[in-house]
């Protein structure tokens, strides 16, 4: 039974020192920043995150949107990806105010990232900054499994040790 016990902790001990991580990517810088006045409107915007993004040759994981405040989107070209930044290029003609950058992207754990932020932009006069949060929804599940699994292994363990000693009269 001991080695019972002494083979799930080190099966345990193996999967949770694997190296993988439960963190997901996200946003550490960009540009323009969220809730800031441009001036002039910008060429392009970029996000940068904390981890590498994913691609797959013929695919296209990872988008980003810029859309002016006439409610029309302005990037062009596909994005640019290189480690754990997207940039995309604006159009010279987009309307001045408040423009709204949307972004889905998939870090190198394999999560869905995605979210929007706002910044302000005009040509030769400010605007007030934006008051809406900064927002990343992540899609799948927040219950990290390999913790359950761990917990039952370790449950299991302590029960069957248990049992064990109490079959055992000690």
């Amino acid at each position: 039974m001991r080695k019972l016990i002494s083979l799930f902790f080190l099966i345990g001990l193996g999967f949770f020192s694997a190296p993988h991580s439960f963190a997901h990517v996200e946003i550490t810088s960009s540009f323009p920043e969220q809730y800031t006045n441009a001036t002039p409107i910008p060429e392009q915007v970029w996000i940068e995150f904390s981890g590498d993004l994913q691609e797959l040759e013929y695919e296209i994981l990872n988008t980003i949107e810029v859309v002016d405040s006439t409610g029309i989107a302005v990037n062009f070209d596909d994005p640019i990806i290189v480690g754990p930044r997207i940039t995309t290029k604006i159009s010279d003609q987009s309307a001045p105010g408040v423009f709204l950058v949307k972004y889905r992207v998939v870090g190198e754990d394999g999560h869905v990232i995605e979210g929007d932020y706002t910044f302000s932009a005009s040509p030769d006069y400010s605007v007030a900054p934006v008051e809406k949060p900064l927002e990343t929804k992540e899609e799948g599940s927040k219950i990290y499994i390999g913790l359950i699994v761990f917990g039952a292994m370790f449950f299991s363990s302590v029960l069957g040790y248990l049992i064990y000693r109490k079959k055992d009269g000690k």
